[in-house]
C-alpha cells in the first residue's frame, strides 16, 4: 500500500511539537525533581551564613567606673587564590592601608593556596567600609571588637588583658572569661560574584553581648597607690615593688599594684617581668611582719602574759649553732615592746614556749603555702616545711619571718586576724553586699592584746613612725629582710615590707607593701615602706570618708 510522503511543513511542526515536549519535560525535571538540588547548589555558590561579634562585657571597679570595655573595629583579609589574580588590586588595596605593595605581593604569593589570610587587624571600621567599597576581587571585611582599658597601667595586673582574637589571657580578663564573652551571632545574607554582601536574608542567631563584671577595686584608690608605688621605687631605685590593700571588715581586695608595670593597650608592652603579678606570684620571707602572730599564739595559750618582763640580754642568743640578734641589747622588754622594738631574741624566747606543731598549725591556719582561691594566673603558694621536719633553730628562724615563704598577698590577708578579733577573712575580687563567713584563728582576747601592740610600733620608739597619719590611729609592723641568691642570704641586698590597719580603733583597711632591694642606702621597712603606707592611706581614709580615731 503506498503512504502519502510527509510534507515539509509536517516535519518541522512535528519537531517543534517534540522540542516544547522536551523543554517541559526538562523543565519539570529542572523545577520539580531537582529543585531543591539546584537550589542547595545555589545557595552555596550565593546564600552565606556571616559571624556577627558580640562585645565583651563591662569590667567595673566598685563604684561603676569602667575599667575594660570592647569597641567595635574590623579587620582586613583576602582570599589569596581570587586576590593573587589581579595585581591592579593588589597595588590599590596597599595603597590604602599605607602598606608596601612588595611586601603585600609577597605575603599573598607566600600564602597562595589558602582561602583566608588576614591582611590588617583592628582598623577603623569607617576605614573597612572604605576599602570595602573599592569592589577589590577577593577582599574583604570582618567587623570585631577590641579590649580597650581606660585605666591602662594603673590597674593592669588585676584587670589583665585579651589577645588579638579578644579572648582573656591574664588577670580578671581570664579567670572570668566565660562570663565575660559574649555569644557571637549568625545571619544569613547573599554575595554577589565578587563576594560583595547584596542582601540581608535573615538572622539565624541574634548575638548577645557579654556580662558585665563588678570588681571589689577602687579605681581612685588604684591610682593613688599606683603612684605613689612608682615614686618610692624611683627615690630607692629598687627593683621592684608591689602593695595590696584590703577592706578590713569584708575581706574584698580594694587595691593591687605592682611596679614596673604595663599598658595594656600597647600590645608591645605585654611581654617579660612586666606582666608578672609580683602581690601574688613573687614569694618572699615575710620577716618581723611574722612577730604579731606569734606573740598572739602564745598570749592565746597563756604562755605569756603582756605584761611579762622578757629577757633580750646580751642582744643576741645561740640556738643550735645559729647566732640570733638585735639590732642593740634591748635588756628586758614587755611583750608589747618586743613587738614595738622587733626584737628578734625576745621573739625567739616566745617561740620556744610553742610546741612546734602549735606554730605550723597557726601558719596552716593563717593560709600560708595555700591556695588564696582568688583564682588568679601565676598565683605562688609558697613553702611550708612540716613540723616533723623542723629543728628548733627552724621553729625559732620561722617565728622571726625566715625558713619559709609567702606571697604578698597571702600576708595581708592574714592581718585580717587582727581587724577581725582573731578571724581570718575570705578574699574577694568581686565586690560583694555582705561580710562572708570566717574562721577563728586566735582568741578575740588574744587579736585585741596584739592589736593594741601594733599601734605602739607607730608611736615613739617603735619602728614604723613613718606609717603615722595625722588624726587617725595606726597599727602596723615593719620587716626588713636580707634576699638570698643561690640558697645564701645577701648581706647588703634586702627587702622592704610594711603591714599596717588604718583606723586602728575599728580597722576599715588593712595595707601591705613591699620594695624590693632598695638599694641607696636606706633599705629598713620603717624607713622605706612605711611612707608608702602613710602616703596611700591618706587619701584612701578620704575616698572613703572614714572618721579620724583621734591619734594618741
Amino acid at each position: 500500500m503506498w503512504v502519502w510522503p510527509l510534507q515539509r511543513h509536517q516535519i518541522v511542526f512535528g519537531l517543534l511539537i517534540l522540542g516544547f515536549v522536551i523543554l517541559a519535560a526538562r523543565a519539570f525535571y529542572v523545577q520539580v525533581v531537582w529543585s531543591d538540588f539546584l537550589e542547595t547548589e545555589g545557595n552555596k555558590r550565593q546564600v552565606r551564613a556571616l559571624d556577627v561579634p558580640a562585645p565583651r562585657g563591662h569590667i567595673l571597679d566598685r563604684h561603676g567606673s569602667v575599667l575594660a570595655l570592647s569597641t567595635p573595629l574590623a579587620s582586613i583579609w583576602v582570599d589569596p587564590k581570587i586576590f593573587s589574580q589581579y595585581p591592579e588590586a593588589i597595588r590599590k588595596l596597599a595603597r590604602e592601608l599605607g602598606q608596601s605593595e612588595a611586601d603585600l605581593l609577597q605575603s599573598i604569593n607566600s600564602n597562595s593556596n589558602r582561602r583566608f589570610l588576614f591582611i590588617k587587624r583592628s582598623i577603623l571600621p569607617q576605614s573597612a567600609a572604605q576599602i570595602e567599597s573599592l569592589g577589590l576581587p577577593g577582599v574583604y571585611a570582618k567587623a570585631e571588637y577590641k579590649r580597650y582599658y581606660p585605666s591602662a597601667d594603673t590597674t593592669a595586673h588585676l584587670v589583665g588583658y585579651t589577645d588579638i582574637d579578644d579572648k582573656g589571657q591574664d588577670g580578671i580578663e581570664y579567670i572570668y572569661d566565660g562570663w565575660l564573652s559574649g555569644q557571637a551571632g549568625r545571619q544569613q545574607i547573599i554575595k554577589d560574584l565578587e563576594g560583595r554582601v547584596v542582601k540581608f536574608v535573615k538572622n539565624i542567631q541574634v548575638a548577645e553581648p557579654g556580662k558585665d563584671l563588678i570588681l571589689s577595686i577602687d579605681k581612685d584608690l588604684q591610682y593613688f597607690a599606683q603612684r605613689a608605688l612608682k615614686e618610692a621605687r624611683v627615690k630607692h631605685q629598687a627593683d621592684s615593688a608591689s602593695l595590696v590593700i584590703l577592706d578590713a571588715k569584708t575581706g574584698e581586695v580594694l587595691a593591687l599594684v605592682n611596679e614596673p608595670g604595663f599598658n595594656p593597650n600597647n600590645r608591645a608592652q605585654i611581654k617579660g617581668e612586666a606582666i608578672r603579678n609580683r602581690a601574688i606570684a613573687t614569694l618572699i620571707e615575710p620577716g618581723s611582719t611574722i612577730k604579731p602572730f606569734i606573740l598572739a599564739k602564745a598570749l592565746e595559750y597563756e604562755l605569756i602574759k603582756s605584761d611579762e618582763s622578757i629577757n633580750t640580754s646580751p642582744g643576741y642568743i645561740n640556738v643550735q649553732g645559729h647566732m640570733i640578734s638585735d639590732a642593740v641589747n634591748y635588756g628586758h622588754l614587755t611583750a608589747g615592746e618586743v613587738i614595738q622594738k622587733s626584737s628578734n631574741v625576745g621573739i625567739a624566747n616566745v617561740a620556744r614556749r610553742l610546741k612546734p606543731e602549735q606554730q605550723w598549725e597557726l601558719f596552716r591556719q593563717l593560709g600560708f603555702a595555700q591556695d588564696l582561691g582568688l583564682f588568679l594566673p601565676g598565683e605562688s603558694m609558697g613553702y611550708l616545711r612540716h613540723h616533723t621536719e623542723w629543728m628548733l633553730v627552724d621553729q625559732v628562724s620561722s617565728s622571726f619571718g625566715y625558713g619559709f615563704n609567702i606571697n604578698l598577698m597571702q600576708l595581708a590577708h592574714a592581718y585580717t586576724v587582727f581587724a577581725n578579733e582573731g578571724r581570718l577573712l575570705p578574699l574577694s575580687l568581686l565586690k560583694i553586699d555582705q561580710v562572708p563567713e570566717s574562721k577563728q584563728v586566735v582568741s578575740p582576747q588574744a587579736a585585741k592584746q596584739v592589736l593594741a601592740m601594733l599601734e605602739s610600733v607607730t608611736h615613739r620608739g617603735g619602728t614604723g613612725t613613718e606609717a603615722r597619719i595625722e588624726g587617725y590611729r595606726v597599727a602596723g609592723k615593719t620587716g626588713t629582710v636580707h634576699k638570698t641568691k643561690a640558697g645564701q642570704y645577701q648581706q647588703n641586698e634586702y627587702a622592704a615590707m610594711f603591714v599596717g590597719m588604718v583606723p586602728a580603733s575599728r580597722p576599715d583597711m588593712i595595707m601591705a607593701v613591699i620594695v624590693d632591694k632598695p638599694s641607696r642606702g636606706i633599705y629598713g621597712g620603717g624607713s622605706v615602706a612605711a611612707p608608702i603606707f602613710q602616703e596611700v592611706m591618706r587619701h584612701a581614709l578620704r575616698l572613703r570618708n572614714v572618721d579620724p580615731d583621734g591619734a594618741l
